[in-house]
């Protein structure tokens, strides 16, 4: 959406900015130019996950997180840790699973409820598509040398604390 958007002039911005003073155009522009930003850098790491394997960014985060927890997470869990409603996780569930990469096996301490596994093919999967992917992002983020990569991490975590 971002991508190739034609930023509003500074001179637009303080137009508004008479009609509404909490308007401020540096903001509005250094916020524009983040988020193009972080359109291009999810075009280059996420979109050919997309285009080569048709495999979405929340599905990617949830295979990860299943990767990484080979015992086995139960639904809610899994929707906290990435981040997406109990509906939201079902549906995902639903559909990787009818793609072989999901399994659910009933928790062996409390029988009453289930755990969600990679399958042999999901594990495969991501040990195919993640070496790559992570080459992907270090090539974008490897541009920064360790002091400015701390500094970007400030800042954004500072842009998104809560107010």
């Amino acid at each position: 959406m971002y991508k190739n958007f034609l930023f509003p002039t500074k001179e637009e911005l303080e137009s508004h900015a008479r009609m509404v003073p909490e308007i401020r155009a540096d903001d509005v522009i250094t916020m524009l130019t983040v988020m193009q930003a972080a359109e291009e850098i999810r075009d280059r790491t996420d979109g050919i996950l997309e285009r080569k394997y048709h495999m979405s960014q929340g599905k990617l985060c949830v295979m990860i997180i299943l990767h990484q927890h080979r015992e086995g997470m139960t639904p809610s869990d899994l929707a906290k840790a990435a981040g997406v409603t109990k509906a939201t996780i079902s549906v995902m569930l639903a559909r990787m699973e009818r793609d072989g990469q999901v399994e659910k096996a009933v928790d062996e301490e409390d029988g009453r409820s289930r755990k969600i596994y990679l399958t042999e093919k999901g594990r495969k999967e991501m040990d195919a598509i993640l070496p790559a992917h992570y080459r992907r992002i270090s090539r974008v983020i490897g541009k920064l040398d360790n002091l400015e990569k701390k500094e970007l991490v400030r800042l954004l975590k500072k842009l998104v604390a809560p107010e």
